[in-house]
Order: C-alpha cells, then sequence, then structure tokens
C-alpha cells in the first residue's frame, strides 16, 4: 500500500504528534500503542489529504473503536517531490512527520549543495519503521522544552546502514557508523548530527520490551557493529522492510516483535561493557580520535559530551599524564603519521588536520 505525501498533507507528520493529545478521545483506548492511534487519526485525515492508496483505508482500518485488522497489508507513506516543489518543501513535511520527537530546521538544512533526503514508512501496530536515505548534514535537536511537551514513554532507534551519527550526550564517545544502532529514549533531551547516511528507524513504545530490561536507563546505549546479534538485527529489519508489501499487519508485528527482543539482548549486553572498569577512558579516547581536528577539543569539551563531572575524566586519565598530555600526544601521533607519509598532505593541512590552529594563524606553508 504505497501513497505519496502531497501539498498539504498532514496525516503522518501529524497524527504522532497529535497523537498524545488523543490518546483518551472517544473511540480511542487510552492504553492503545501510539501506532494505532496514528492510524486512527489517519483514517479520519485520509479523505482530507492527497495520500493515494490502491486499497481503500477503509479496507486496511476499522473505525470502529480505533481498531486495525490485523489480516489486512501494512499502510506505507513515503515523502516524494512533487511537480513545482523543492527540497525545503519536502524537508517541512519530514520534519512535520518527526516533530513529535525532533526539531529540524528544513530552511538551513536545504542550503547545502547537492542536498538529497527521502524518507519513507510502514506503520505497524507495535510501531513505527521508517528508512532514511540523505545526502548532507542534518541535526535532529531534542530539548528539554520539547521533552515537556511532547514527552512519551517509547525508544527511537536509528539502524545505521552507512553514514555517520553525532550523538550529544554520548556514552561511547565515538562516532556512530554503518553496522552500529543507536537507541534515543524520548522521555530525555538529545542532539543527532547525522551526515550523508543510509539509516532504517524504528519508534515503539517502551513497554514492548521484555520485562527484565524495561526500566533501565537505555538513553543514547549503542550496539556496535561488531556485536554478534546487530547484523541480524539490521539483516532483519531490512527483511519486514523489503517484505512488508507482501505481509499483513499480524506478520509484521511478529518480526518487529522479535527485532524488539534481540535489541533489548544486545543493548543488557552493551550496559555490562559499558560498565566495565575503565571505560570511561575509553570512551574519552573515542572522543578525541574522532575530533582531533576540532579546535573546541579540550578536558571540559570531553567531560561535557560525556556527561561527566571535569574531576572525573581527570582521574581516569590521572596515569597516563592529564587530559590535555594525553590530547596533544595523540594530535603529535597524528601528524606524525602524515608527515611521514612519502605523499602526505602539505604541513597546513596536517595542521589542520590535527588541531594545530595556531600553526595555521601564523601561517605556515
Amino acid at each position: 500500500m504505497d501513497g505519496n505525501i502531497g501539498a498539504g498533507y498532514a496525516p503522518y507528520s501529524q497524527m504522532v504528534s497529535t497523537s498524545f493529545i488523543i490518546r483518551k478521545s472517544p473511540g480511542v483506548s487510552s492504553g492503545a500503542p501510539f501506532p494505532l492511534i496514528c492510524l486512527t487519526l489517519l483514517k479520519k485525515l485520509g479523505a482530507a489529504s492527497s495520500v493515494r492508496h490502491p486499497v481503500p483505508m477503509s479496507r486496511v482500518m476499522d473505525a470502529v473503536g480505533g481498531e486495525l485488522h490485523l489480516d489486512q497489508p501494512i499502510p506505507r507513506v513515503h515523502h516524494a517531490l512533487l511537480p513545482g516543489e523543492d527540497s525545503v518543501d519536502v524537508l517541512r513535511r519530514m520534519a512535520q512527520s518527526v516533530a513529535f520527537a525532533f526539531f529540524i530546521d528544513p530552511e538551513q538544512t536545504t542550503d547545502q549543495p547537492d542536498f538529497e533526503i527521502s524518507t519513507e514508512t510502514i506503520v505497524l501496530p507495535d510501531g513505527v519503521v521508517a528508512r532514511s536515505q540523505l545526502r548532507g548534514k542534518v541535526t535532529l535537536i531534542r530539548d528539554d522544552a520539547r521533552v515537556a511537551i511532547t514527552g512519551a514513554d517509547q525508544l527511537f532507534v536509528f539502524i545505521l546502514e552507512a553514514g555517520a551519527i553525532d550523538v550529544q550526550p554520548t556514552r561511547s564517545g565515538r562516532r556512530m557508523r554503518g553496522g552500529d544502532i543507536l537507541v534515543v529514549d524520548l522521555a530525555q533531551s538529545v542532539t543527532l548530527m547525522k551526515t550523508d547516511h543510509i539509516v532504517t528507524m524504528m519508534v515503539f513504545a517502551r513497554g514492548l520490551l521484555p520485562e527484565s530490561v524495561r526500566y533501565l536507563d537505555f538513553h543514547c546505549s549503542e550496539v556496535r557493529g561488531d556485536h554478534p546479534l546487530a547484523r541480524v538485527i539490521a539483516k532483519t529489519v531490512d527483511c519486514l522492510w523489503e517484505d512488508s508489501r507482501l505481509m499483513t499487519q499480524v506478520q509484521g508485528s511478529v518480526v518487529l516483535r522479535a527485532v524488539i527482543d534481540m535489541l533489548a539482548l544486545a543493548l543488557t549486553d552493551a550496559r555490562r561493557t559499558r560498565n566495565a572498569p575503565r571505560m570511561l577512558k575509553a570512551s574519552a579516547e573515542a572522543l578525541i580520535a574522532d575530533h582531533i581536528s576540532d579546535r573546541a577539543l579540550s578536558p571540559g569539551w570531553i567531560a561535557a559530551r560525556l556527561h561527566v563531572s571535569r574531576a572525573t575524566l581527570y582521574r581516569a586519565f590521572t596515569p597516563y599524564g592529564g587530559v590535555v598530555r594525553f590530547i596533544d600526544d595523540r594530535r603529535l601521533q597524528s601528524a606524525w603519521v602524515l608527515v611521514s607519509s612519502p605523499d602526505g598532505p602539505p604541513i597546513s593541512d596536517i595542521a589542520a588536520r590535527c588541531g594545530y590552529q595556531e600553526a595555521l594563524a601564523s601561517g605556515v606553508p
């Protein structure tokens, strides 16, 4: 069931953000999972929207009590560039579609050379799955004000196939890359900076996690691409995405719940690793390696990104001569590798790559 979103269409973009308001509306159970409520609202708004469905929406959703026919196909929505539109128009609709979770600045984001983005979404009784491809950079912001307005007990999961994501706050300090999985708790604030990515996203209620881990803090937790389950999770979600056109709602839900169970196990493993001795130093090292060229790199900047005090950070690096010395050593090592390379770049480029802004300011050739 494919549909292109046309001008003036709000359903998927607004149904999620509106769902927090209509949980107790007549005919909708207050305990219903939010995708069910989204579908109910989509049913109501469908007649006024320009979404085109080969199969009438009435055959997919039953308006009585906001119930869903589980033996019917899985609804799919595609954000398309329509005649007379530009990328700003498309990104405005995408920004609305994630407004329940994140703020995106469409004008600033699309003001990039060769910027492109496309997103397609499927809606299941237990969650929403979306696939996005981006050329360029986009920043997703969830601040305390948005949490207060739209706060919900749901998890937003990013399965990164290609590209990079910088996370703030970060638990590991490392930049996320292809194969990694990130979990964001929508009850907490976060900023994500995504670059040239192909990513599959899932949104589901925390209550779908196994009871033994349901109330653990997984905000900004990561499952590294080298975890044994990371590839299995990614492949299973990819199969769900590709085969959802052939699946019924109940079949898609079974697959999604299997993914959630695997994700819970992988996150539990990640928590054990994160709590291991010297993990703070390892996280700081990863952050330094990824931002060695950044002039802002300093003990205070690292402590803020890792959500620890400077004193805690200093203690972790005391046996190694301190944080500043460690950063300087890493910069010198990086510079030495580039300088000693037969085909290495000019000294000025090496200085920039290694964070030696003073060299650039003094006019080193």
